[in-house]
């Protein structure tokens, strides 16, 4: 395709798209904000009641706290779950860095509030996760630099120096004597940094478009986000800057009728000429658009990069992998993308109710100021119009004859019945019940326990449904995105703090090895049920570990009291669980080794036979040896005396020296084999003694005796 064809394509998909000027989805958003803010209806009348009731957003705020805190009461939001057995260790790493990407590098709880309320209050929240590679330039001044300092700043290939100057600087003693003089610089700098690293932005409503008749972002063909940028932000995205200075600026707010009511209570008109050209907005459309670029029959998924107003001028164009955006919706309307809002269950009853009350209120006023029937010309009608307390109102006969009061009927209390029934439909309608907020004062003086129980579980359901609602729809995806992103681009090792400890991540070692999961709440009923249940289980298995005797199983063994009570710490809303509780696998590599456990009576009386028979072979040896040396010596003596004999006999002399060598050769093996066999002796002694996992138990069972304690414990 020519870059002529593509744009001609792409502009036929703008303005087909839903959400692109006008259209219901617009109108239904654009009403739905009106109705959170309380606008008038447009219908009021000069000097009547003008009222607004705020339903939609009483009952927005009140799913909001509960929201947040089932999402982001502890510190792991995402949790990632090991494809084998032997990924335990690298799924709990990358659950620690995804989660510490959430909070740590972007404004997580922040970005997940603004993509619910979007969605409670206009159909769908958006969130944008991409890898941000873009090149920021910060301006920094240092003054007084050494000349070490100075130069070890400017070798920096990523600063540019702006502004420098170098003066020296005199050093005198108490006796006003130059001691030394030192150079220093005073230096600006700019410096241009690429960042690499996974961005999470709520996208408002208005900024998105999307095919109209698609049924999800991943099966959509065309998906765009419409935003104005700056001429400088194109810039630092790394566009040509010539080209970025040549593209016309345009309308945008034109656009974004969503918006006009968002910033309706402030001021919004803002000057379209700057009087910078850098700072001058350019609308940019991000297209991703499934298109056979290349002529092969089947169609690719390309993002295609649109600036200008009407006439495009495309900027860049590349093939990616998937669309960068997660929706999230709090009721889903099957086979389509758009679901229903919380707003659109309420805003009837708003109406009803602001035209109910401001009725009440006209009848009030009525009934305190009730109109006066008067005969022409008998009254002074100065005086009958200026209404004050105490006030004289002359009339030429007696006012009984020529005034009559027009009561009006009262309707406070037929109002106030309508009120409360409409009270119970919105109560029915979103979940939200004043019983469930704690406003019902009599609820315990009028409503038993059990139907308490129901009316609270039945809130309690609406409310969990949205919040599983919105982990399917959006969060889930969140996390899957983050992941694939830290997987595909960070390829180098990055040194993190998590939990008070530095840990190398390298999240291009984990593809294939972890699958991504997302935690929401830990089960159902409210949090304070939750942490009875918790509790329950935690005595429970206690009790199992005073049965089994030990803390190693079979029931119950030390990681699941410590899954229990990492339960409860989340679940109380106290974050982490390391404040408070070690890890059992943690605790025990920095265990001290512990003294050796005290034999038992029948070690004792066991060691103290083995210790006798090793005594009694050891003294049966020295009498052997003993009796080895004294038949030596004997010998030895009766060989000199064999040779005197001999010398005498022939009158030879016998070469006496090399036999006693040739003896003491053999009386020196003699030696080392008795040796040989005490240390023998000596070697069985220890090994009887020893109390390691060496030793042999009275089972005759080599390997650890079986004391219930771990190696550790037995300090081996």
């Amino acid at each position: 395709m020519t870059e002529n064809e593509i744009v001609a394509i792409l502009n036929r998909e703008l303005r087909a798209s839903s959400g692109y000027i006008g259209g219901e989805i617009v109108s239904r958003r654009r009403k739905s904000l009106e109705y959170y803010l309380g606008k008038p209806f447009g219908n009021e009348q000069e000097g009547r009641s003008q009222v607004v009731s705020t339903d939609v957003s009483d009952t927005i705020e009140s799913l909001m706290p509960s929201l947040m805190k089932i999402f982001t009461a502890g510190d792991n939001v995402f949790h990632c779950e090991p494809a084998g057995p032997e990924d335990e260790k690298v799924a709990k790493q990358a659950s620690d860095y995804i989660n510490h990407v959430f909070y740590k590098e972007n404004r997580g709880f922040s970005a997940l509030y603004t993509a619910f309320k979007d969605a409670l209050v206009q159909k769908n929240g958006i969130l944008k996760v991409y890898w941000d590679d873009s090149e920021k330039t910060t301006r920094e001044e240092y003054k007084k630099l050494t000349d070490d300092e100075y130069n070890l700043l400017v070798a920096d290939d990523e600063v540019t120096e702006s502004e420098h100057q170098e003066y020296e600087e005199e050093f005198k003693d108490n006796n006003d004597k130059v001691i030394d003089t030192v150079t220093f610089h005073d230096v600006v700098i700019h410096k241009t940094q690429k960042y690499g690293q996974v961005k999470i932005d709520p996208i408002p409503p208005e900024e998105f478009l999307i095919e109209r008749r698609a049924k999800s972002i991943e099966s959509a063909n065309f998906v765009c986000h419409r935003v104005s940028m700056t001429r400088t932000q194109l810039v630092e995205m790394g566009y040509d800057k010539d080209m970025v200075y040549d593209l016309p600026t345009g309308d945008s707010e034109y656009y974004l009728e969503d918006r006009q009511v968002r910033y309706q209570d402030t001021d919004f008109s803002a000057p379209q000429d700057r009087g910078d050209n850098s700072s001058d907005e350019i609308l940019v459309h991000e297209c991703y658009v499934r298109l056979d670029v290349n002529g092969d029959g089947k169609s690719e998924l390309m993002k295609v990069c649109l600036a200008g107003n009407g006439s495009y001028k495309i900027l860049d164009m590349t093939e990616i992998d998937s669309i960068p955006f997660v929706s999230m919706t709090p009721i889903i309307m099957p086979h389509r993308f758009y679901g229903r809002s919380v707003s659109e269950l309420i805003e009837d009853i708003q109406l009803i109710k602001s035209t109910v009350m401001r009725q009440m209120l006209d009848n009030m006023y009525l009934t305190n100021n009730n109109r006066i029937a008067i005969q022409d010309g008998q009254v002074a009608m100065d005086d009958l119009l200026t209404n004050r307390p105490g006030g004289i109102v002359r009339t030429k006969q007696p006012p009984q004859n020529v005034m009559q009061v027009m009561t009006a009927q009262p309707i406070t209390e037929q109002a106030s019945g309508l009120l409360n029934y409409l009270d119970s439909v919105r109560e029915a309608r979103s979940g939200v019940t004043k019983a469930s907020q704690g406003l019902k004062s009599d609820a315990l003086n009028t409503d038993t326990a059990t139907g308490m129980n129901q009316v609270l579980t039945q809130s309690q359901m609406r409310m969990e449904l949205i919040a599983r609602t919105f982990a399917e729809t959006g969060v889930k995806d969140l996390g899957i995105k983050i992941f694939e992103l830290l997987c595909k681009y960070q390829q180098k090792e990055k040194i993190v703090r998590i939990i008070g400890k530095y840990i190398p991540m390298r999240p291009y070692e984990w593809k294939d090895r972890v699958n991504v999961t997302v935690q929401v709440g830990l089960g159902t009923g409210s949090k304070e049920q939750q942490l009875i249940l918790l509790n329950g289980i935690l005595q429970r298995q206690l009790q199992a570990i005073q049965l089994q005797q030990n803390v190693y199983g079979p029931v119950v063994n030390l990681k699941n009291i410590y899954s229990t009570l990492q339960k409860l710490v989340e679940n109380a809303g106290l974050g982490s669980v390391e404040p408070f509780f070690m890890d059992p696998e943690v605790g025990a590599a920095q265990m001290p080794p512990l003294p050796p456990k005290p034999p038992t009576e029948f070690e004792k009386v066991s060691l103290a036979q083995v210790q006798g028979e090793n005594a009694r072979k050891s003294l049966d040896a020295e009498v052997s040896m003993k009796k080895l040396e004294s038949e030596l010596r004997q010998s030895m003596l009766d060989f000199e005396l064999k040779v005197k004999e001999m010398e005498l006999k022939y009158g030879t002399k016998i070469n006496e020296l090399e036999m006693k060598n040739r003896s003491m050769v053999e009386t020196q093996q003699v030696k080392q084999s008795g040796d040989l066999f005490k240390e023998i002796m000596k070697g069985q002694k220890t090994f009887f003694n020893d109390k390691g996992s060496n030793k042999t138990d009275f089972t005759g069972n080599k390997g650890p005796a079986n004391t219930g304690r771990t190696p550790n414990e037995r300090g081996d």
